[in-house]
């Protein structure tokens, strides 16, 4: 192969030496500019596979994103590729339980505050959550309207309550109860009030994964009335006031300060021109744990072009950055609004969790756990387009 690449060469310049003077000239330069421009375009060809995820993830080496741009978006200053889920302690909070009754509640949190929204959940990495335990002590403190007509002297059947609210709350309560008593009392008491007192083991509240089964009846059986009755008025008067005095400390000024994670995608290849990536579909995907954006309380023009039109937003990155996140067409971006969040009773068995924005920084992240941040971009001077 060398030989010949030698010959071709070799031939190329006896002919370019026969040529009148004014036509080897002509020749050479158009010789030299067939070759820069072959070089130009293999050069583009591979920056726009690096940038876009076209080339090998092999081909990418490591590299820090840029430093921060004019327009205040920060970038991350390492992308973690080694441990790009780790989880730790920051990841969560945990609300200590009354006694010795009940364990502690944890949800996962973002900057030592609550994250609603899109969870990040990996069985045997994550730390278990009670996220069921925490929005039924939510619902007991502000529902407690609806509380008031629980009947605490019995269970209240489901058979003809048809127009009796009072009946249809005592109802709700009770299975309320039920909730908060399975997901929140200790393993000693999960056995006082959930298992038959004639079985012959103690009962088995926990799947294969550790995760606390579902428990269906008071006094742990279905046809002994008496049994269920029994083991639900103990409950009641041995724990529900204090459940009840647990549930007010959360939301202690009828509002909380939280970060809402919403689930976008990138729109398109990185915008070479402008020097960032579109990115659409926020608030269409992903989990609504507590907030769901039908109560997102929009008041800026922009607020309510990102509440109600599909629009693509604007996030600068540098190319050194866009280089390092790899990100192509469709790939998940992470939308962290830090919000204030207050409760809206639309009926005495529903909260609607309302939200306005407490800050107007808008943070996107590659990854769910939120450890590999892209940047920012401020919802007052966002970019938009169709």
């Amino acid at each position: 192969m060398k030989l010949i690449k030698t010959n071709a060469v070799l031939i190329v310049t006896v002919l370019g030496t026969l040529m009148p003077v004014s036509a080897q000239g002509q020749f050479f330069k158009k010789l030299k500019k067939s070759v820069e421009d072959k070089i130009v375009k293999t050069a583009s060809d591979k920056t726009d596979k690096l940038l876009n995820g076209n080339g090998a993830a092999a081909s990418v080496p490591d590299a820090k994103p840029g430093p921060v741009s004019d327009n205040k978006t920060s970038q991350s200053e390492k992308v973690d590729k080694k441990a790009p889920f780790a989880v730790n302690d920051q990841n969560i909070l945990t609300f200590k339980a009354p006694s010795k009754d009940f364990r502690d509640v944890v949800i996962q949190a973002h900057k030592g505050l609550p994250r609603y929204g899109d969870l990040y959940f990996l069985r045997g990495t994550t730390t278990p959550t009670m996220n069921k335990a925490y929005e039924a002590l939510l619902e007991l403190k502000f529902l407690e309207n609806t509380f008031k007509d629980l009947d605490r002297s019995k269970l209240t059947k489901h058979q003809n309550i048809s127009g009796d609210l009072e009946k249809k709350n005592s109802v709700f309560a009770q299975n309320h109860l039920l909730i908060l008593a399975r997901e929140t009392l200790s393993d000693e008491k999960l056995q006082e009030y959930f298992c038959d007192s004639e079985a012959k083991s103690p009962c088995n509240f926990y799947n294969s994964a550790g995760e606390r089964s579902r428990v269906s009846y008071w006094g742990g059986t279905h046809n002994n009335e008496f049994a269920q009755n029994r083991s639900y008025t103990k409950f009641i008067k041995n724990h529900y006031g204090t459940l009840q005095t647990w549930s007010n400390s959360f939301y202690e000024d009828g509002s909380q300060i939280a970060y809402f994670v919403a689930r976008g995608t990138v729109a398109e290849k990185y915008d070479f021109g402008n020097k960032g990536f579109w990115i659409v579909n926020i608030f269409s995907v992903g989990g609504d744990f507590i907030l769901h954006k039908s109560n997102f309380m929009a008041y800026s023009e922009n607020e309510k072009t990102l509440k109600n039109y599909s629009k693509k937003v604007f996030l600068p990155v540098e190319p050194t950055a866009a280089k390092a996140f790899n990100l192509i067409e469709r790939s998940p971006v992470f939308v962290v609004f830090k919000v204030k969040v207050t409760p809206n009773v639309t009926s005495p068995t529903h909260i609607a969790w309302e939200f306005e924005m407490e800050d107007t920084i808008m943070e996107f992240y590659k990854d769910s756990p939120l450890s590999q941040k892209m940047g920012e971009s401020d919802i007052r001077t966002i970019k938009f387009k169709d």
